[in-house]
């Protein structure tokens, strides 16, 4: 064994820990892997970004505008209606074509797009059927898979292993070489499902069990909205009396969203954020009681003004107070004291600003610095001098506790708060207790009879009889001890009440092409750009709530989201190319004008491609370029169908077949491992390479098993004397068969939470469909591919 082949098989190892736990995204393993070879000298580094000028790479990309032709025309709406209309009432009859839909449109397109069309399809037809939509989304998942071995382009592996052997100078797979495999692995799909693979799907509607009724569908089972629903009152005489919902800080401090309000009998369903409460009001919120119980197990902070005398006492040996200017061509400048963290990045906190002759002080987080900003600090001598030093400030200055008082009215924004005995405070961290996110009120100092700490860190726990002086409006205190007087009922409010003609719920998805995975809600300002309550998370059916534990939650692909607002709102969502709008009135509008359009380039490529008239990369290609001419595709849009991670990926694990090659890796694993296999004979040799592609593509990248495992099966045949291209199809139906998990391939994500799915369910339904593969593969394949 070489150095080569160890750095090579090294690097394969890493490669698939590292696309099995997702600790780095595949699109970024695979370019450690281009560069971990180049560097390492497996490969020369001219020849590490040869895979990104593969004719696969630009046949994949181009393939995906073409299929975006498809999906932005509508041609899925059609069949779906298609669908709906020759099914009727049977629900294995649904079953069926629904499969059969998928599978033939993913022979034609990118297999995602086509679930991701069909997904809506699948919900209206349910609630028309009053079934689970459960009950046939894994069959429309499982369908898009088996359909993708169908023809040349169903898939990215296909594509791949076709170059691959035009690469050794063999040619490649026609348009319609994987046929008769393929179809035969679809009509074995179809045909299990409806036979038994069916009784295996769960009937749910929640994430905790299986529902036994077929009653209509709704979401308020899997989201348990009825045991999410509180009703509370505002008392008279409460401060949140002329808030607005913003100043109310109900989702801030409590996590509540608020979905109505009952005011004098009439109920004002989605209010705006500048809708005013009014004290004898009865809000409608989706929490959790807990969180307004543990609010008043706060207790009452009893709060004092500060005297100027008092305010001395911020100011000690250890913390002085200085005033710094922001500079003309300062970073800081546009840039919030919250955004920039301040207090972490120059150790002093900002008490106050003044801009002119306008003083702001108390709430400021959310201000947006200029230059000439007067910012008065608090801090230590020590670490107010370094910012003599720093260029985004161009004077620095101290000042006294009696000047700072005067001129920046210290004293209406600083108060001192006393935690009571028995507080659920008591032994919490500062940072717990969310004073500052909530209510923007933060500690300068915590008093204490062993000892004051002067600018405490958030991580510093409170104790009983603790005084804190406190920076912040004495609005803000008001609404704290408003929201602590809220006025549970004890009724629950009805789900249906909360929807209207205008206002209503509706469940949302990723979409396939959608920039947002690992991002958070609040990162995207998703409340802010859609004016739409998101109201709880499906994912690995389980329902997750809390406005605050939302807004944290980095998005993933198969997330289910359930929003709540306007219908209006609710449609100009759907027309966002990344998210799904899982209501057959509310998806995307598309050029439908333009189906017969689309239709026929298709049917042209396809046409090109089988005949060779034209190589497949130069009909796609052109192809795609029709879609744009004809108007199917808009310009700008080109560049969100295509997935530059796959791109990425193809180009990276490309390099890596490539120095399985040179370094003799594929010679060696072909000989010592698939060669022993082939010593009990050519079906043995056929179940090891299947089960290598198969288990691999539970939790790798399809593509990325089709390139890994390609090398392996092609020096195979040459050890054995057997037919590349027979192996070659061998792994492309492995890399396929993503059954068992929901991980190893999108379309599998893609109706996971819309389904409310578990893992388990995919390894139930998928188990024997595997299984029939597997024989299909060993007894089968070889009589349409002879070894």
């Amino acid at each position: 064994m070489t150095a080569d082949v160890i750095i090579v098989l090294a690097i394969v190892a890493v490669a698939v820990v590292l696309f099995v736990t997702e600790w780095v995204r595949y699109d970024g393993v695979a370019l450690m892997v281009l560069l971990s070879l180049a560097i390492s000298g497996v490969i020369p580094m001219a020849r590490a970004i040869e895979g990104f000028a593969n004719p696969a790479v630009v046949t994949i990309a181009a393939v995906l505008v073409l299929s975006g032709g498809l999906y932005k025309t509508g041609v899925a709406n059609v069949v779906g209606a298609q669908v709906l209309r020759l099914a009727g009432d049977s629900q294995v009859r649904v079953t069926a074509l629904l499969m059969l839909t998928s599978g033939l449109m993913s022979g034609v397109m990118n297999n995602t797009a086509a679930v991701a069309l069909l997904i809506p399809v699948v919900i209206d037809i349910s609630r028309r059927l009053g079934m689970r939509p459960s009950r046939l989304l894994i069959p429309l998942s499982f369908a898009a898979l088996l359909g993708g071995m169908t023809t040349l382009i169903g898939t990215g592996p296909n594509i791949l292993l076709s170059s691959i052997l035009e690469r050794m100078g063999q040619g490649g797979f026609g348009f319609f070489a994987f046929t008769p495999v393929g179809a035969t692995a679809l009509t074995l799909g179809v045909v299990y499902v409806v036979v038994a693979g069916r009784h295996f799907l769960p009937d749910r509607s929640t994430g905790d069990g299986d529902d036994e009724g077929g009653d209509e569908i709704d979401l308020t089972g899997r989201y348990h909205l009825a045991e999410s629903l509180l009703t509370l009152r505002i008392p008279q005489d409460s401060a949140l009396d002329g808030c607005s919902l913003v100043e109310a800080r109900l989702g801030q401090a409590l996590g509540y969203d608020l979905l109505a309000v009952r005011r004098r009998g009439h109920l004002v369903l989605a209010p705006e954020r500048d809708f005013r409460l009014r004290s004898e009001d009865v809000l409608i919120v989706e929490g959790r009681i807990e969180a307004l119980e543990r609010l008043r197990a706060w207790g009452h902070l009893a709060r004092h003004r500060e005297s100027n005398d008092a305010l001395g006492r911020l100011v000690k040996d250890s913390t002085v107070l200085a005033e710094v200017e922001i500079a003309e061509k300062s970073d800081l400048v546009d840039s919030t004291v919250g955004g920039i963290d301040f207090r972490n990045r120059f150790q002093a906190h900002v008490v106050a600003i003044r801009r002119g002759d306008e003083v702001l002080s108390g709430s400021f987080q959310a201000v947006r610095l200029e230059a000439g900003d007067a910012l008065l600090l608090l801090g230590s001598e020590d670490q107010l001098q370094q910012l003599r030093y720093a260029t985004e400030f161009s004077a620095i200055g101290w000042t006294d506790i009696g000047s700072a008082t005067e001129e920046y009215e210290l004293y209406r924004w600083l108060m001192r708060l006393h935690v009571p005995d028995g507080s659920w405070l008591d032994g919490k961290t500062l940072a717990a207790s969310r004073l500052r996110r909530a209510f923007d009120l933060t500690v300068l100092e915590i008093e204490r009879e062993d000892g004051d700490i002067a600018l405490p860190h958030a991580s510093e726990r409170m104790r009983a009889g603790d005084r804190l002086i406190v920076e912040g409006a004495p609005a803000c205190f008001a609404v704290l001890e408003a929201l602590q007087a809220l006025v549970p009922a004890d009724e629950r409010p009805s789900v249906d009440e909360l929807e209207s003609e205008d206002v209503g719920f509706a469940e949302v998805t990723l979409a396939p092409s959608s920039d947002l995975v690992g991002k958070t809600l609040r990162e995207v300002l998703f409340r802010e750009s859609y004016g739409l309550n998101l109201i709880s998370i499906f994912r690995g059916g389980r329902a997750f709530h809390s406005n605050i534990r939302i807004s944290r939650t980095a998005l993933a692909f198969g997330d289910a989201l359930l929003v709540y607002g306007n219908r209006k709102k609710i449609a100009l969502l759907a027309r966002d190319p990344r998210f799904l709008v899982l209501h057959g009135q509310l998806h995307e509008v598309f050029r439908v004008h333009k189906a017969w359009t689309a239709s026929a380039i298709m049917a042209v490529f396809i046409v090109a491609a089988s005949l060779n008239l034209l190589p497949v990369y130069i009909a796609a290609l052109l192809g795609a370029l029709l879609m744009v001419f004809t108007g199917c595709v808009k310009g700008n849009e080109v560049y969100t169908f295509v997935e530059w991670r796959v791109v990425m990926l193809l180009g990276g694990m490309l390099a890596l077949g490539l120095a399985m090659e040179d370094s003799g890796t594929a010679e060696l694993i072909a000989r010592e491992v698939v060669g022993r296999a082939a010593e009990m004979g050519p079906r043995i040799l056929i179940a090891s390479i299947f089960l290598i592609c198969a288990l691999a593509a539970q939790f790798v990248p399809t593509s990325a098993v089709a390139v890994l495992v390609a090398p392996i099966a092609l020096s195979a045949a040459t050890e054995l004397d057997l037919s590349a291209r027979a192996l070659l199809m061998v792994v492309a139906v492995g890399s396929s068969c993503a059954f068992l998990s929901p991980f190893g391939h999108p379309v599998n994500l893609l109706v996971m939470g819309v389904g409310g799915y578990k893992v388990v369910d995919y390894t139930k339904v998928g188990a024997p469909l595997f299984v029939l593969l597997l024989l299909m593969v060993v007894f089968f394949l070889p009589i349409v591919w002879p070894l």
